[in-house]
């Protein structure tokens, strides 16, 4: 193929930085763009599903991940008042379903860091860093971006198609006048890091979600920047106080001795804050250009349900660009539309509503209703059908199934 042909990518992330690496072991020229300079490791997703390491196996990228990534079987839900686990789940009843019956924690930048370096490996892929994309021209027998440097360079870029890898605010997704119908949740999300060890505290699991009418949370175990084990605290911000003001070490200590007071003394390591969204754009396909992970669809990150459903999108696209470019397909409009009808509909059945369920349980602000489903949860949890049911939805087999069923 010539490199005129090749797919350009936009979105270094572990979305566009995997889709690459599946399109270049297929001989496939790629060229990868991203704005930024390196890979921000800001405290992000970090949870990789059985589903997700299944697809990572196809392409030999799981046992990577595996390696440097913590394995989670369990993940548990919590009162907060109390501390009492009311519900845990074991992802080894997946036995059979699964190549991976567990999840993986592992921060998304490491993730990133592994794909590119497969990528890499391939003469044929390139990466572009700080080439911020100022246009895109979708042709009839091409597609053409524009990319614009730092110090103001302007460069076109030539293709035969274009995946759009480039988050919420998408730029690909924007020039193509494809619609992000959908909400924003009215509290902000405040992601803090730190070395207490909730497991030798009090038997925490990596996967923790602690249920509250007022301040709710979660707790996670990932490997750290040195490998020596840290915990992620997510906290709802439901106040229109400043930046400064939730992030600053009076407000975020008021979360601990609330929420966590066990941990009230333990040292901040990081801390961000972001807004949260749930949309689904209205088309993930126009012409020669495709939108997958959040330039598709977003989420707010409780289950872990963006990063792995983008993924699934990634590679999906990349099976269908191999079968036309290896003239195995040759109505490659009806292929990927075929794309949009298997991941569209799915983002909203499984990614949209079980994210919106997860935190809805979690918040739960009416008594009796909380009560019902903290009940439900924990009938689920002690029925071996419906806990093993609820797993295969949790960690998206059932969404790759179902994807894989539509034609």
């Amino acid at each position: 193929m010539s490199r005129d042909e090749c797919i350009l990518i936009v979105g270094a992330g572990p979305v566009g930085s995997i889709t690459a690496v599946a399109l270049a072991q297929a001989g496939i020229p790629v060229k990868l763009f991203d704005a930024l300079n390196t890979t921000p490791t800001a405290h992000r997703a970090a949870t990789t599903h059985s589903s997700t390491l299944d697809l990572l196996d196809e392409i030999g990228m799981a046992e990577k991940v595996i390696e440097q990534g913590l394995r989670a079987r369990y993940f548990q839900y919590r009162h907060r008042e109390t501390n009492e686990v009311f519900a845990e789940f074991d992802f080894d009843r997946l036995q059979g379903e699964t190549g991976h019956p567990y999840a993986v924690q592992l921060e998304q930048h490491k993730t990133v860091a592994i794909a590119l370096g497969m990528a890499k490996a391939y003469p044929h892929f390139e990466l572009h860093r700080q080439h911020n994309v100022v246009q895109v021209i979708n042709g009839a027998d091409h597609v053409e971006i524009v990319t614009k440097t730092p110090e103001g360079t302007k460069q076109s870029w030539t293709g035969r198609y274009l995946i759009g890898c480039d988050g919420g605010k998408s730029t690909v997704r924007k020039s193509q006048n494809i619609n992000f119908p959908g909400f924003t949740w009215e509290e902000r999300f405040l992601i803090v890091a730190t070395h207490f060890d909730y497991e030798a505290a009090d038997n925490y699991r990596y996967r923790n979600y602690i249920a509250d009418p007022v301040q709710w949370c979660s707790v996670f175990k990932i490997p750290g920047p040195e490998d020596e084990g840290m915990w992620r605290n997510l906290f709802p911000v439901m106040t229109d106080e400043p930046e400064e003001v939730v992030t600053s070490d009076d407000w975020i200590r008021s979360r601990f001795d609330e929420t966590l007071p066990y941990a009230r003394n333990t040292s901040i390591i990081h801390r961000n804050i972001y807004v949260v969204h749930q949309r689904v754009a209205e088309s993930f396909h126009k012409g020669r250009v495709m939108l997958a992970g959040d330039a598709a669809h977003i989420n707010n990150p409780l289950g872990g349900m963006g990063m792995n459903s983008g993924i699934a999108d990634g590679l999906n696209i990349a099976k269908k660009i191999i079968q036309v470019c290896q003239h195995e397909i040759t109505d490659e409009d009806k292929l990927f539309s075929l794309y949009d009808r298997q991941r569209r509909p799915l983002a909203q059945k499984y990614v949209q509503a079980q994210s919106i369920q997860n935190k809805e349980t979690l918040l739960a602000n009416d008594p009796k209703k909380a009560s019902a489903r903290f009940e439900q949860l924990r009938q689920t949890a002690e029925n071996p059908a419906k806990h093993k049911a609820f797993l295969m939805n949790a960690s998206l087999i059932n969404m790759i199934r179902d994807a894989a069923a539509v034609t």
